[in-house]
């Protein structure tokens, strides 16, 4: 019998499940079936927290940011954005290279989640999926932050350009992640992409 919990934790208990099995198997082997028996639970029980898979692969993906910004938090010292005690610091947060860098090592060494996050987010542009104004603010948040970051560009248009060619990128690492060399293909688009 599954335990009681109330449905904050049971919510991110199932996210957290859903991400296990991803990272140990992909986002194809996830099913609603199978992550309602992992998680101890009827398939309409789960699904009265994510009615269906779309929903709650945008959780997986939210959650998957959220644990990107802790080992980003762990490499850098600080959160991008904030200054090293934790505080909103309006640019005076860690470099923007050395962020996107720790980005792009992010994405080379969990491509099962880089994975997911590219084919959600394809899904998502489609704008009644549940998850397009999350991917919308997204870009919209990200682009700031690179602008208000040292050593970013200097404009919205220059910081979705960067985001544009990472993007483009990662997805041609993810296509042939053993004869697409990620490091190397990014180091060079942001030589040319950002400030000397």
């Amino acid at each position: 019998m599954a335990l009681r919990l109330s449905p904050e934790v049971r919510r991110a208990r199932i996210v957290e499940t859903a991400m296990a099995i991803i990272d140990a198997e992909g986002h194809r082997g996830l099913t609603m079936a199978e992550l309602a028996r992992r998680c101890e639970m009827s398939t309409p029980g789960l699904m009265h927290y994510f009615p269906d898979i779309a929903t709650l692969l945008v959780a997986v993906v939210q959650h998957r940011d959220e644990r990107d910004r802790d080992t980003l938090e762990q490499r850098l010292g600080a959160r991008p954005g904030e200054g090293a005690s934790g505080e909103s610091s309006d640019g005076a947060g860690p470099p923007a290279r050395a962020v996107l860098d720790a980005i792009v090592d992010n994405i080379v060494e969990r491509p099962w989640a880089a994975q997911l996050f590219a084919m959600v987010e394809a899904d998502a542009l489609d704008p009644a999926h549940p998850g397009h104004e999350h991917f919308r603010e997204r870009a919209e948040s990200l682009a700031a932050w690179l602008v208000a970051s040292p050593g970013g560009p200097d404009d919205l248009a220059g910081a979705r350009r960067v985001f544009a060619a990472m993007d483009g990128l990662q997805l041609h690492f993810l296509r042939d992640p053993e004869g697409f060399d990620l490091r190397a293909q990014w180091a060079a688009a942001a030589d040319a992409l950002l400030p000397a």
